[in-house]
């Protein structure tokens, strides 16, 4: 299965997706491609939005992997981030971005200066209790995330999509 990444602005239910990336987008691989770099390490919001729109583009033209934009609508078979990979946000009220990974039950704040990810970052963040997060994924201690809604009303999320 690859690799999926999900960006937003905020965090918590209320939190705006803006966009994803697919296969190889750990955020150490993000920051190889020069706008995901400055996505990762910037510390303002209007910044954060640009920069992450000309990774979606570079992510595609570079061949790195797939991109989806906020006009194509949610990606994922699953209705929340719980379920992938990883997830990149800025928090506007912090100024700074901050990652977890599906089933993550707490946000890395990511260091400007350095911001690559220890090793074993994704074991420290990811769910306690594999089995239970298997069995629902948005359950308790995971960090909260938006249900997001594919364009067609009541659709909670594109289901069959090829990953």
């Amino acid at each position: 299965m690859s690799t999926t990444t999900d960006f937003y602005v905020g965090r918590g239910p209320d939190a705006e997706w803006i966009g994803s990336l697919q296969r190889d987008c750990e955020p150490d691989n993000i920051l190889l491609v020069p706008p995901g770099r400055l996505a990762l390490t910037t510390s303002t919001e209007s910044t954060y939005r640009h920069a992450v729109e000309a990774l979606l583009a570079d992510w595609v033209t570079g061949n790195h992997g797939r991109s989806h934009r906020i006009v194509d609508g949610w990606p994922w078979p699953w209705p929340t981030s719980h379920v992938s990979s990883w997830i990149v946000i800025f928090d506007p009220g912090e100024s700074a971005v901050f990652t977890t990974v599906g089933g993550g039950t707490r946000w890395e704040r990511i260091d400007p200066a350095d911001p690559r990810q220890s090793a074993n970052v994704d074991d420290e963040l990811g769910p306690p209790d594999l089995h239970s997060w298997l069995a629902d994924p948005a359950a308790p201690p995971s960090a909260p995330m938006p249900r997001m809604l594919h364009p067609a009303p009541g659709n909670p999320c594109r289901h069959g999509a090829a990953l």
